[in-house]
C-alpha cells in the first residue's frame, strides 16, 4: 500500500477559541469545463484515530472525518482529522461531544456535524466549524436522532430523518449559512438510515427504513431556490447504499433490499431535466461510502456478503460511463467526502478490525 509523504510531521490543533494560519495554497487544476478528464488513486494515509460510524465532509480544500466508534458503539470518539488537500498536511480538533452514527455537510464556509448517539442517548449537537473565522461553536437540533443524513448546497445546509427516542423520525432542520439561522421541516416518509445527496438546485433524501426496519423507495426532494419539496421513488426499495452529486447528477448505489438481497442497482437522478434512469455498479453490496466532485462520483469499499470490498466505482457524469479502480484496504462502514479535486474515504470496519487509514483519489486534467 502506498503512502503519501506528508509535510508536516506534527498536527495542528484546531481549538475552538484558536486560529490556525495556514500557509499560501497552490492553485488546483483547472476544470476545463467539459469535466477532469482523469481520476487517480494516490494512496492511504492513517488518521489519528481508528473508526467506524463516523461522518465526513469537504470544504474549501479541506477534508473533515469527525466522530465515529472504535468498538461498535461501546468507545466513542470526538475526534476530528482534517486533511488539507492542498498543502498535504493533517489538523487535529475536537467533536463538543463524542458520538457515533452522525452526519455531517458543508455550505457557506461552514462544515456541519449533527446528532449521533452518544453515551448515553441520542444527541442534538451541531458542532459547526466556521471557516472564515476559524472556530468551533456548537448548536442544537430540533430533535436528537441518530442515522440521520445530511447534504448541503450554496447556503442551505439540511439534517434529515433518523432515530430518536420516540422511534424513526420524520424531522427535518434546516440551516441557513447566511443568517445562522434554524428552520425546521417534515419528510414525506418518517425513516431512519436514508441516503443524502445534493447537486444543480436539489438536496435529496433517499430509501432508509421505517420504525419495523422494512427498507422504503421513498425520495425526498428539497429546491433551494423555490423551497418547495417534491416526491420521487427508487427503482427499488433499499437500506445500507450511498450516494453522491456532481454537476447536475445524483447518483444512489449499492445496498440490501427485502426482495434480491445485496444489489448493484444505482439510480441516477438528473437534476436539470428531473428525470431517474438506473445502472450498475461493479459489484453487489452494502454499506459502501460515496463521494463526488465536480464531474466524477465515486463509491468505495462496502460487504459483498462474503468479506468487505475494495472497489472503488467511478461515474463520470459527462460521459454517463462508469470505470473501477481500488482503495487500499478493504473495507466496509467508512466515510467519504470530496473538496475541489479531491475525493476521499476514511475509517470502517476492515477484517483485522477498525481502520484508522484514508483512501486520496485525485481529479487531473493529465
Amino acid at each position: 500500500m502506498r503512502k503519501i509523504n506528508l509535510l508536516l510531521s506534527a498536527a495542528i490543533v484546531l481549538a475552538a477559541a484558536g486560529s490556525c494560519s495556514k500557509k499560501s495554497n497552490p492553485a488546483p487544476p483547472t476544470d476545463p469545463g467539459a469535466g477532469f478528464t482523469k481520476i487517480s488513486y494516490l494512496g492511504s494515509i492513517d488518521m489519528t484515530v481508528a473508526r467506524s460510524g463516523l461522518a465526513a465532509a469537504g470544504l474549501a480544500g479541506s477534508v473533515f472525518f469527525a466522530g465515529g466508534t472504535t468498538d461498535n458503539g461501546a468507545t466513542l470518539s470526538k475526534t476530528v482529522d482534517v486533511y488539507d488537500a492542498l498543502q498535504n498536511v493533517w489538523y487535529t480538533g475536537s467533536l463538543s461531544e463524542a458520538r457515533y452514527m452522525l452526519a455531517g455537510a458543508a455550505a457557506g464556509g461552514k462544515i456541519i456535524f449533527g446528532g449521533g448517539k452518544n453515551a448515553t442517548s441520542f444527541s442534538n449537537v451541531a458542532d459547526i466549524y466556521d471557516l472564515t473565522k476559524n472556530i468551533w461553536i456548537t448548536a442544537q437540533l430540533s430533535e436528537a436522532r441518530a442515522g440521520l443524513a445530511a447534504a448541503a448546497l450554496g447556503n442551505t445546509i439540511i439534517f434529515a430523518g433518523g432515530r430518536g427516542a420516540s422511534g424513526v423520525s420524520k424531522t427535518v432542520d434546516i440551516y441557513n449559512t447566511n443568517t445562522n439561522t434554524w428552520t425546521t421541516a417534515q419528510l414525506s416518509v418518517a425513516r431512519t438510515g436514508l441516503v443524502a445527496a445534493a447537486a444543480g438546485t436539489k438536496i435529496v433524501f433517499a430509501g432508509g427504513d421505517d420504525n419495523a426496519g422494512i427498507p422504503l423507495n421513498t425520495v425526498d426532494i428539497y429546491d433551494i431556490n423555490t423551497h418547495a419539496w417534491s416526491t420521487a421513488t427508487l427503482s427499488s426499495a433499499k437500506d445500507h447504499f450511498a450516494g453522491a452529486g456532481a454537476g447536475d447528477k445524483i447518483v444512489f448505489a449499492g445496498g440490501q433490499t427485502t426482495a434480491a438481497g445485496l444489489v448493484k442497482t444505482a439510480d441516477i437522478y438528473d437534476v436539470s431535466t428531473n428525470t431517474w434512469s438506473t445502472s450498475e455498479i461493479s459489484q453487489a453490496r452494502e454499506d459502501l461510502a460515496a463521494a463526488g466532485s465536480p464531474n466524477k462520483i465515486v463509491f468505495a469499499g462496502g460487504y459483498i456478503g462474503t468479506g468487505s470490498s475494495t472497489a472503488a466505482d467511478v461515474y463520470d457524469i459527462k460521459s454517463g460511463t462508469w470505470s473501477v479502480l481500488t482503495i487500499g484496504t478493504a473495507r466496509n462502514l467508512l466515510a467519504g467526502a470530496s473538496t475541489d479535486f479531491t475525493i476521499m474515504f476514511g475509517g470502517g470496519v476492515a477484517q483485522n478490525g477498525v481502520s484508522k487509514s484514508a483512501d486520496v483519489f485525485r481529479l487531473s486534467n493529465d
